[in-house]
């Protein structure tokens, strides 16, 4: 099937056949963008008529069409350059320094698919719903975003397959733009019938949300879910209240407060996470919390989850030296439990070891290498080649060479803080509603949106000529004639032409005109009479 002959065929298509054919041009030669320059404008009016399945692939279609043909409505300011300069111009314009500059106007075409779309929004079909918002969000300009909000949310109130679909893009979206979910920010509160995956994308967008002015609010939420029966929700709410503490620098001892409070919990999942985010809100400003590094090393022997545990060991390696008795003290108690422990617990162990022997040699030197020698001979090989690395580091010998010199710099340097962003933040290289992003990886088929073109290309493309259809005879300018056979009124008109003609006529014709009138007179009476 020729590729020219699918859309041709929307000129004359009826509405519901209309979703039918884009689809099959969408399998053929979804790449064919000359083919829907004549087709656009009547797509664009087709759209509101035709069955809904076939609006979401009409939709996805011109979305991607109008991202080749238009230019970008997100300029800075309103304006752009009507014309590029040269890089030498004349002197007078480089003393001006004035660059040619006019507010945005968007092409008619561009309008006409936005406000063509714009009723879908109230579909009942969450799928067009859905494709009109990524359209929206793809195409419109900033500021008119904000008119799919209210039609994101009321989907909230459907089937939780649906929500996990429309969570996950409201969760990309708030990253960006914030002030278009904060009106909704009760919606996104979680219920105790949600599944677990839509309880983390709430916590997700409430996280995203949060700002100087609501995270009072918010963090009154997070109290009440981190009590949740659900371990895996509870765990995950710790994070996003580490996510809040480290973003709004404002409530980050309140965070770090209650996340102290929360290493008393009886759950030890919940323990374990608190543990981990502090150590990661720690590394931000470890010399105003030392405190709190000395708390969490009286709780050491109570916890049992290995994560927790590494997680400690590698505070106390850190900052050794704001700690300097309880260090050791800790080394030592690992020491005994050193053969049972996992191999996560094991490598930082090892690490601890090497750290305190190059800060307190005296003291920890024997401790040291009782753990090196442990370490040789453990089954794990990855615990194997770090004790050998270690053990030829920081342990002076004739084949050390000059690498013991820099030990203290290698293993005692500072590191950077950890970033907490959220798991949301790079899907935003794909588009809106499609597989890939929900799966956050390019699945087979996917179609990237292209970038804006710098300048539109020419819109005379999308004019469409209307032929008007030829008239084989001209219109009478007299009283229209009944449509009557010629042989009816033949006599008559032939013989007052001649009448007109000559101005006289013989009486013999006009006796018999007059007979031929009376007969046919009388004729057309018994054709009427039934």
């Amino acid at each position: 099937m020729s590729p020219e002959f699918l859309l041709n065929g929307v000129k004359s298509v009826l509405q519901l056949v209309a979703g039918s054919v884009v689809v099959a041009f969408e399998e053929v030669c979804p790449d064919r963008i000359d083919l829907i320059h004549r087709n656009y404008r009547k797509l664009c009016n087709l759209l509101v008529d035709v069955e809904e399945w076939g609006q979401v692939v009409i939709i996805n279609m011109l979305t991607r069409y109008a991202r080749t043909q238009f230019t970008s409505p997100w300029k800075e300011d309103g304006i752009f350059d009507e014309s590029e300069k040269a890089f030498y111009d004349s002197d007078s314009e480089e003393k001006q320094g004035q660059r040619e500059a006019k507010p945005y106007i968007m092409d008619p075409d561009h309008r006409l698919l936005l406000r063509n779309t714009k009723p879908l929004l109230q579909s009942r079909n969450t799928a067009v719903v859905m494709a009109v918002a990524q359209l929206y969000w793809h195409l419109a300009p900033k500021h008119e975003v904000s008119i799919v909000t209210k039609s994101l949310v009321r989907l909230l109130r459907s089937h939780r397959e649906v929500q996990y679909v429309v969570l996950q893009n409201i969760a990309t979206m708030s990253i960006q733009r914030k002030g278009m979910f904060e009106p909704y920010m009760k919606s996104f509160y979680v219920r105790s019938t949600d599944a677990t995956h839509i309880k983390t994308l709430k916590l997700e967008i409430l996280t995203n949300l949060a700002n100087e002015a609501n995270i009072s609010t918010i963090l009154r939420e997070f109290q009440t879910y981190v009590k949740s029966q659900d371990k895996a929700f509870a765990a995950a709410t710790i994070q996003a209240i580490g996510r809040c503490a480290t973003n709004i620098s404002e409530v980050t001892d309140t965070c770090l407060n209650g996340l102290v409070l929360l290493l008393s919990n009886r759950d030890e999942t919940v323990v374990a996470e608190s543990v981990v985010v502090i150590k990661k809100l720690l590394q931000t400003q470890p010399t105003q919390h030392c405190d709190i590094i000395k708390h969490m090393a009286k709780l050491f022997d109570n916890i049992t989850v290995p994560m927790a545990r590494a997680s400690i060991l590698w505070l106390m390696g850190e900052y050794c030296e704001r700690v300097p008795k309880i260090a050791p003290d800790v080394l030592r108690k690992m020491a005994k439990t050193f053969t049972s422990e996992e191999d996560i617990v094991k490598l930082q162990t090892v690490n601890l070891a090497a750290k305190l022997y190059l800060t307190n040699s005296k003291q920890t030197k024997l401790l040291t290498q009782y753990i090196l020698n442990l370490g040789k001979y453990d089954q794990n090989y990855d615990i194997r080649d770090r004790t050998r690395f270690i053990r030829q580091l920081i342990v002076p010998s004739e084949k050390s060479g000059a690498l013991n010199k820099y030990a203290r710099r290698i293993l005692l340097a500072s590191k950077p803080a950890p970033v907490l962003e959220s798991a949301f933040k790079d899907r935003d290289r794909f588009q809106l509603g499609t597989l890939s992003h929900s799966l956050n990886i390019k699945t087979t088929g996917y179609q990237e949106l292209s970038d804006w073109p710098a300048a539109a290309p020419d819109p005379s493309v999308r004019n469409v000529e209307v032929i008007e259809p030829v008239q084989e005879w001209a219109p009478s300018l007299g009283k229209a004639k009944k449509p009557k056979s010629d042989k009816f009124y033949s006599d008559d008109e032939e013989e007052e032409e001649e009448e007109e003609g000559s101005g006289s006529g013989s009486e013999d014709d006009s006796s018999s005109s007059s007979s031929s009138s009376s007969s046919s007179s009388g004729s057309s009476e018994g054709m009427f009479v039934f």
